[in-house]
């Protein structure tokens, strides 16, 4: 198994939106859907909601029912918390095994008060495994009822985290023709793998908006990473010529490849680079810095990224 992870100075930005867990039926008085974070960690408690109208009166004593599937996520546990409506205490749980049709899946009961209108049920998922793949999420099915009739249900799923990046610093000018722009990212490794190089590839357009591809790398950029030593250039598998004009940037160079900073499992680090212009590229030309993590497995390859960072040669 061959696993890399990729920072790329990105033309198009690709981020973490929280996922919307659906809703119930139309029909019904009480309308419930979930609410989910966009990515839960090993060992974190991290929060869930469930958001319900309530169209008639207030309810009292009214069942909530959880039901989680972790068929597609590795072997391991989950810990649920909840608050009743009008609480600020959190309470543990009890979850028990059980098959919904072919399907384990581990379920638990509270009961709260369901008051008129717009309320929302909080809850606490703490997942007990590490992903091995990019999509694997906790799925999820929540229903309320009351004197065993149901009033709403919803389904969601949570999704596992393989990477945490964060951008500890952000530019916003490369300067035409001169000095170093630096980025800082911070980088957590969450999943269940060891990385074992970083590729840095950089991409740049005159508009983000249109006429940019994502695989346009540059010659028109100069890139170093910081070590223990200082500032370092990055190694070019196949360089091109340095340009002497515009008319000589070359839009598909090879990636700039650093294979001596590994990433281990459960393993955070600062990385840091700069960017500098080579002075050939028009000012208003916009680019990305971006971190994406690529693992190449034994039957597919999965990528995962950050948020873009956006800079703009002044």
């Amino acid at each position: 198994m061959v696993a890399a992870l990729t920072i790329a100075s990105l033309a198009s930005c690709t981020s973490e939106e929280p996922h919307d867990g659906g809703a119930s039926s139309s029909t019904s008085p009480v309308w419930m859907q979930f609410e989910i974070s966009p990515g839960f960690v090993l060992g974190e408690a991290k929060p869930l909601a469930l958001a319900v109208d309530n169209n008639e009166a207030r309810r009292s004593s009214v069942d909530v029912n959880l039901s989680f599937s972790l068929r597609h996520v590795p072997k391991g546990d989950i810990t649920v918390e909840y608050q009743t409506i009008g609480s600020s205490s959190w309470k543990a749980l009890r979850l028990s095994p059980g098959t919904t049709g072919s399907e384990s899946v581990l379920s638990g009961t509270f009961q709260s008060t369901l008051p008129s209108g717009h309320s929302t049920l909080r809850l606490r998922l703490t997942p007990g495994m590490r992903p091995t793949d990019s999509g694997q999420s906790i799925g999820m099915t929540a229903e309320v009822s009351r004197a065993g009739k149901p009033l709403a249900d919803a389904r969601g799923s949570a999704p596992l985290k393989n990477f945490r990046v964060k951008a500890e610093s952000e530019t916003e000018y490369v300067q035409h023709k001169g000095g170093w722009s630096e980025f800082d990212f911070s980088v957590n490794n969450h999943s269940a793998v060891g990385y074992q190089k970083i590729q840095v590839l950089a991409f740049l357009c005159e508009e983000l908006e249109s006429n940019c591809r994502a695989d346009e790398s540059t010659s028109a950029l100069s890139v170093q990473w910081k070590t223990s030593d200082g500032w370092k250039d990055l190694r070019i598998p196949s360089p091109r010529p340095v340009p002497t004009s515009i008319d000589d940037l070359n839009l598909e160079d090879d990636a700039a490849l650093v294979s001596d900073i590994p990433l281990p499992l459960n393993e955070s680090k600062i990385l840091s680079f700069r960017i500098k212009e080579t002075g050939y590229l028009p000012m208003g030309w916009q680019g990305q810095i971006q971190l994406l993590a690529r693992h190449k497995g034994d039957k597919s390859t999965t990528a995962l990224s950050s948020k873009g960072v956006t800079f703009q040669i002044n």
